[in-house]
């Protein structure tokens, strides 16, 4: 996950407490609203009764001189009834928290596996950090802040009711001060946002760093070069951002404490003062001294626990970003044996690049097409369009006469072959990568692999997950074997080849070359090679658009 998204998903941390999108996509964030709303209106219930019958106790006591065993049980019922509550309210709490990870990470995983998805697919650095360690934030979000968030919406404004019919000057003191202590509660979200921005930022860009260099251990073991150093100083970028943010959320803290208890120190000099002066009960003057800092006290647990929405609203956005990629949306049929046609074609690749433009180009049946033009120009491109894994901004691909947009792209992959520049080798044997989504016999499999220029490879080798003991160029040829296969075993109507003979010898590379054209199946290449160019029926020029 790069540095500068996490900062920005962080940055917009600022909106709303609840992002919709998360209400819409996760149960279990439904479910903690309900549930707080419920447990908050009986919690206000026992709150209530629990002052007052203290109240009634302690009036009972002092002032008639006698002591009434039912009031007793009663404020002790309350007492328990909101322990237990609390109890349940942390429990459901706690139980929503891990669901919803579940449910995001699972999303976030069946995301990136969709064959629909549009664009480009995330990072292996920014998927370990959000699926990781940049989830880990929504347990305090979900577990504690929007149980408390609920509270704070429902208990003041009871309180406030209840005080107006027992003492409403209480009432109106209490109403007037906590919408003040709820504003400097934003003065203090907004204090500690671009620490908490900073942070995030510095633990993307270490989770991105530390990623790269377990990809590239054996360059850099065979180089001999030392990146202790880097992680180091990156941890430590990260250490000093994680301490701003927590120094920042701890004085706030305090003044926000000291803010509200000023506050029910006005409400407690009031209501001492009139009931010395007989102005009010003894009673009812007790029951606004236990009820009024309970207004407060919501508030001031959901300032403390601002630090968990900042971080967790950030981590969800993340996981919500990625997750409204947009989709293919097609149904068409793929025609049989199609003709792919390229007409007025435009592709932004962003990021200041050169659009990828072609203006027109077919590739009829049978044929054998390639696709030349310098380096970067946008000839893989090219290919990513034809596959549905880019949209254009202008112009069109079609197949067959129909829009590739409006194919099913699912049963349209099934019809292609295709060897990427980068080939993938899953781990396993050499056998099972060349078998993968093709059917075939050992025979079949041995051909295969002959027919790509990698008859020297073991169909038994084993291969690890990462391909890292095969060379590229073995790779690429194992991945020409799979698609040689594919064609073969029937059902597939283009070959999509980028650089399918980069890093074979002349023979090999002829050989590779004579036995596409004798599958007969529809083909487009990228090459820069002379030999292939010289082989193909027609060669289509890329040249980039600015």
């Amino acid at each position: 996950m790069s540095g500068r998204g996490a900062g920005q998903g962080a940055a917009r941390s600022g909106g709303p407490p609840v992002d919709p999108r998360l209400l819409r996509r996760s149960r279990g964030v439904r479910t903690i609203l309900a549930a707080g709303v419920g447990l908050a209106l009986v919690g206000i219930l026992l709150l209530v009764g629990q002052a007052w019958w203290l109240a009634r106790l302690v009036d009972d006591a002092f002032v008639d001189q006698r002591f009434d065993t039912r009031v007793l049980v009663l404020a002790v019922g309350c007492v328990v009834g909101r322990a237990v509550l609390a109890w349940a309210s942390a429990a459901v709490a706690a139980r929503a928290a891990v669901r919803v990870r579940a449910e995001l990470r699972e999303a976030v995983v069946a995301e990136v596996l969709d064959p629909r998805r549009l664009g480009p697919r995330p990072s292996s650095g920014r998927l370990t950090t959000l699926l990781g360690p940049g989830l880990e934030p929504l347990d305090g979000y979900v577990g504690r802040f929007l149980p408390q968030l609920v509270v704070t919406a429902i208990v003041p404004p009871v309180v406030v009711l209840v005080l107006l019919v027992v003492d409403p000057l209480s009432a109106v003191i209490v109403g007037l001060t906590v919408p003040l202590v709820v504003g400097f509660l934003v003065l203090v979200g907004l204090a500690t946002q671009d620490r908490t921005s900073a942070r995030w930022g510095e633990l993307a860009r270490l989770g991105r760093h530390f990623s790269d260099l377990v990809g590239g251990v054996r360059t850099l073991l065979v180089l001999g070069s030392r990146q202790e150093r880097g992680i180091r100083v990156a941890g430590e970028r990260h250490r000093r951002a994680t301490m701003e943010a927590l120094r920042s959320a701890f004085l706030s803290s305090l003044v926000l404490e000291l803010f509200s208890t000023l506050s029910m120190a006005i409400v407690a000099v009031a209501t001492g003062l009139r009931i010395v002066d007989g102005g009010l009960g003894l009673q009812t003057g007790l029951f606004v001294l236990l009820l009024a800092p309970e207004a407060y006290l919501p508030v001031r647990r959901l300032g403390s626990q601002f630090h968990d929405s900042d971080a967790g609203v950030a981590a969800a956005r993340e996981a919500l970003d990625l997750l409204d990629a947009p989709r293919h949306a097609g149904t068409a049929t793929v025609p049989d044996a199609p003709a792919v046609v390229v007409d007025g074609l435009r592709v932004d690749r962003g990021s200041g690049a050169a659009e990828v433009g072609l203006d027109e180009a077919v590739v009829l049946p049978g044929e054998l097409v390639a696709v030349a033009g310098p380096s970067g120009v946008g000839k893989s491109t090219l290919l990513d369009v034809v596959l549905g894994f880019v949209t254009p901004a202008s112009g069109s691909v079609t197949v067959g006469g129909v829009d590739v947009r409006d194919l099913d792209v699912v049963a349209w992959r099934r019809r292609v072959a295709w060897v990427p520049q980068v080939p993938t080798v899953p781990a396993g044997t050499i056998e099972g990568a060349v078998l993968l989504g093709a059917s075939g016999s050992r025979a079949d499999v041995v051909r295969a692999l002959a027919d790509a220029g990698a008859a020297d490879l073991d169909p038994d080798r084993v291969v690890r997950e990462d391909a890292a003991d095969l060379s590229a160029g073995e790779r690429r040829r194992v991945a020409i074997a799979r698609a040689l296969l594919r064609a073969r075993s029937g059902g597939i109507d283009l070959l999509l080849l980028d650089e399918p003979t980069a890093g074979l010898d002349a023979d090999r590379e002829r050989h590779v070359l004579a036995t596409i054209r004798e599958l007969g199946v529809t083909t487009l290449v990228v090459a820069h090679h002379p030999v292939v160019l010289r082989s193909a029926d027609r060669v289509v020029e890329l040249e980039p658009v600015r």
